[in-house]
C-alpha cells in the first residue's frame, strides 16, 4: 500500500511539473496572416508568417506605378495578462517603415488574429 501510494505521489509531482513547464513556453502561432490598407493613392499590405518563435513580417506598398517590399525576420512570444488580455511581443532583427519591435495587443480568432488593433486574416497556403 505504501509502495502504491509512493508511485502515485511522484506521478502526480510528473504531471504538475510537466504542466507548469508547459504555460512557460507561451501560446504559438502557425500560418500566414494577411492585412490590407488604402491609404489615398497607396495600397499597404502586411503579410505575417508564423512558424514556432519565429515571426517574417512582409510589408508592401504601392503607389500608382511602383511597389515598394521589404521583409523583416524576428521571433514573439504572446502572453496572458492577468485581466485574461493577451500581448504580443516582437523582436525584429532590423527595422523600418514603421515596423518597431516591442509590445501590442493580441487577439485570437477563429480565421483571424488581431495586431494593436489591426485586424489580419488567415491567407490559405
Amino acid at each position: 500500500m505504501k509502495k502504491t501510494l509512493r508511485i502515485m505521489a511522484i506521478v502526480m509531482v510528473a504531471l504538475m511539473l510537466c504542466l507548469s513547464l508547459t504555460s512557460c513556453f507561451g501560446k504559438k502561432l502557425s500560418g500566414t496572416y494577411a492585412a490590407e490598407v488604402d491609404i489615398l493613392l497607396a495600397k499597404a499590405t502586411h503579410e505575417y508568417t508564423f512558424k514556432g518563435s519565429k515571426v517574417t513580417l512582409v510589408t508592401t506598398t504601392a503607389v500608382i506605378g511602383s511597389e515598394n517590399k521589404n521583409t523583416y525576420e524576428g521571433t514573439y512570444e504572446i502572453t496572458e495578462l492577468d485581466n485574461g488580455d493577451m500581448e504580443i511581443t516582437f523582436n525584429f532583427e532590423t527595422e523600418g517603415d514603421g515596423v518597431k519591435s516591442g509590445t501590442v495587443s493580441f487577439e485570437e480568432g477563429e480565421d483571424y488574429i488581431k495586431i494593436g488593433g489591426v485586424t489580419y486574416n488567415a491567407v490559405e497556403d
